[in-house]
């Protein structure tokens, strides 16, 4: 299970003395066990990846952000961050592999239009969980409703 790979890691990592490590472990340990006590129940593998997905999402608009202010400092620190997390996220999909699901998506809807654009989004996005950025597919979903 994801958490336990997790946790695993986070005992290597303090065992070879790697605070960075440690301390995004620890980081993405605290926003599961949040949302644990949020909801009040245990999560389960997908939520995992959700709660990681989106933890790396907010690190890529933080690197952007610290890049554009000139903070290469934070933006390198926001970096090696990122690589830890999504250490635990699935193998992300190229943009070949989302196109050729957002076209299938689209034939299976007869969508034609973008006012069908949720449709295909939700059917893509079930598709995809965790394994492909929501701005990469809403774009391409965009590019072949036009």
């Amino acid at each position: 299970m994801i958490l336990e790979e997790i946790k695993l890691q986070l005992k290597k990592s303090m065992k070879n003395g790697d605070k960075e490590i440690v301390l995004a472990i620890r980081n993405i340990l605290e926003k599961i066990k949040k949302e644990e006590v949020d909801s009040k129940n245990e999560l389960n593998e997908n939520s995992i990846i959700k709660i990681i997905a989106k933890h790396a999402k907010q690190l890529r608009e933080s690197i952007a952000q610290f890049k554009e202010g000139n903070r290469m400092d934070l933006a390198e620190k926001e970096e090696k961050e990122l690589l830890i997390a999504e250490q635990f996220l699935p193998e992300q999909l190229d943009a070949d592999e989302i196109k050729k699901i957002v076209l299938i998506a689209i034939e299976e809807l007869n969508a034609t239009s973008m006012s069908d654009m949720g449709k295909v989004m939700k059917i893509v996005l079930d598709k995809t969980k965790g394994m492909a950025d929501g701005k990469l597919v809403s774009s391409l979903v965009r590019e072949h409703l036009n």
